[in-house]
């Protein structure tokens, strides 16, 4: 049986066009995540300072004594910069980026109530946050120049994560680029927030980036 060329070109049409019709798209996959924990908003300073008199200092005191200044130093600090943070800064920002990530991906989140478990089946992709700290970091000794920060864990798998043969941790320590002293830093308290959102939203990307390509 000979086909007419009309006859081809339309079997030809329809062929490349069925994937594209509403009962052949493609489903977005799934991924549940977990959090576990709270973001914590941090200066390290002092605690970064490595140098010989804090190491004479240490040997003649305690290293814990010492230890104890230098946090209380440091909360000083920390308390001075908090004001200009956005109290909701890892949620809105590192949350808010990741998500959006994920879906420009074709990847929906699901996210699991705080206590649970996802269950089998309900996803793709699981992953399980363990938010730690962020805020500002002492990047150079010698400068006193600090970062802004993220640190956090995270654990992703194909299967739940669940049980004793779950994925060890994996950690996520990133900074920004920019640096400055911290005196500026305290002088130009405008630009504290959006240092902070600038770090969150890369560390937001840069996980988002390694899930999707170690999952497929």
């Amino acid at each position: 049986m000979h086909l007419s060329l009309r006859t081809l070109l339309l079997c030809t049409a329809i062929i490349v066009l069925l994937p594209a019709s509403p009962g052949f798209a493609e489903a977005p996959r799934k991924i549940a995540i977990e959090i576990d924990g709270k973001a914590e908003f941090d200066v390290v300073y002092q605690r970064a300072r490595t140098n010989a008199t804090g190491a004479v200092i240490g040997g003649l005191i305690g290293a814990g004594i010492q230890a104890g200044i230098e946090a209380d130093q440091d909360a000083k600090k920390r308390a001075e910069l908090a004001h200009y943070v956005a109290e909701q800064a890892w949620r809105d920002v590192f949350i808010k980026t990741m998500t959006d990530t994920l879906a420009a991906k074709g990847i929906e989140p699901v996210w699991v109530d705080a206590g649970t478990h996802a269950k089998p089946g309900s996803a793709d992709i699981y992953l399980t946050l363990f938010p730690e700290t962020f805020g500002f970091r002492m990047v150079d000794s010698t400068t006193g120049l600090v970062s802004a920060y993220v640190e956090f864990d995270a654990i992703y798998s194909n299967q739940p994560i669940s049980g004793k043969n779950k994925p060890p941790r994996e950690p996520f320590y990133l900074t920004d680029k920019t640096q400055v002293s911290y005196d500026d830093l305290v002088k130009d308290n405008a630009s504290i927030n959006p240092r902070i959102e600038s770090v969150l939203a890369l560390a937001a990307r840069r996980l988002t980036t390694k899930i999707v390509y170690n999952s497929r």
